[in-house]
């Protein structure tokens, strides 16, 4: 957990009790762009899309419309975006109580720009990392990207701030490399956190644990990481997490999603979407939720924003405070 001061922390809870209560957003990802320099195989972004340079005033507008816990910096690739720290700057100047994460696939990323996006208002990096070797750069399709990763991650660890989270997706042919990531973490002085592999985005079934042999494999390897997050590794993601992943691929699906309401994008545009997977438009979360929300059946993903955000709130605090001991 990124180095906050006491009165953060504070509101923070408050403004997470508050928008549960009055039915707003717990997380806002705001998509700077859907342009990407990566062409991933579980990701259905990365070619050209001609989209405008919003103004930073109008996702200032949104975010002080939307009053978040947690605002998610993302894309495509957001890195590529020319006035990214100015509008990352103007955001902040209207709210100081919510966290902004940074989510980027690091190929754009040096210390000069960690160093900026900081001092703009960042206050974790997320970090895609799902290989713990050169498998990395081909399935991304980005050149000597885990070398660049393995050679910049520890130069950041080094200013201790506590704000650096390696964010892996797990997937079919990539779940026995988990301790392997969490093992990279440790000596990067770094955290990683784990979310599940969906075929929304692409309809790639392949990428799913569903077998009986790889679901029993892995939750062998689900207690082994357990086994070193009690060791005192940065695993952020919880017993509870970890096995809603399992039962998630175990099932096909997980039911009663809540995008709309306790999580929705802002899209390059500046429009409202339900989802990364979802781009269905609309002009207020009134909208989304009338719309879309109350008729909503879609329960074929369990990503990070979904699961952190669906959390109740008694598991949401409990998580927090466990991260918080292990810092």
């Amino acid at each position: 957990m990124p180095n906050l001061s006491f009165r953060r922390k504070v509101g923070i809870a408050g403004r997470m009790l508050k928008n549960i209560s009055i039915g707003r957003p717990i997380c806002v990802s705001f998509e700077m762009t859907y342009n990407c320099n990566a062409n991933c195989k579980h990701c259905d972004l990365g070619d050209y899309v001609e989209e405008p340079r919003l103004d930073p005033e109008l996702f200032a507008r949104r975010f002080r419309e939307l009053r978040p816990v947690v605002a998610l910096i993302s894309g495509g690739e957001p890195t590529l975006r020319k006035n990214l720290a100015s509008t990352i700057r103007r955001m902040r100047q209207e709210d100081p109580i919510p966290v902004f994460m940074i989510t980027t696939n690091v190929q754009n990323l040096n210390e000069q720009k960690y160093l900026e996006l900081r001092e703009a208002g960042i206050d974790e990096f997320s970090l895609s990392l799902d290989y713990p070797d050169e498998r990395q750069n081909e399935f991304r399709d980005l050149k000597n990207n885990f070398e660049h990763i393995s050679e910049l991650v520890p130069k950041l660890a080094r200013h201790d701030n506590n704000d650096i989270v390696l964010a892996c997706v797990v997937q079919s042919d990539n779940f026995r490399d988990l301790p392997r990531i969490a093992d990279l973490a440790k000596k990067w002085g770094v955290a990683v956190n784990f979310s599940t592999y969906n075929s929304l985005r692409t309809g790639d079934t392949d990428y799913l644990v569903n077998s009986k042999a790889n679901l029993d494999e892995l939750r062998g390897i689900v207690d082994d990481l357990l086994e070193m997050q009690r060791d005192g590794y940065m695993i952020h993601s919880s017993k509870w997490t970890l096995q809603q992943m399992i039962r998630f691929f175990e099932d096909g699906h997980q039911p009663n999603c809540k995008a709309g309401k306790r999580f929705l994008m802002v899209n390059p545009w500046g429009q409202l979407t339900p989802c990364g997977m979802i781009r269905d438009t609309y002009e207020s979360q009134k909208d989304l939720v009338r719309e879309f929300s109350n008729s909503n059946t879609c329960d074929e993903c369990y990503t990070s924003i979904r699961v952190n955000s669906e959390k109740a709130l008694v598991r949401m605090l409990f998580d927090a405070l466990r991260v918080v001991r292990k810092k």
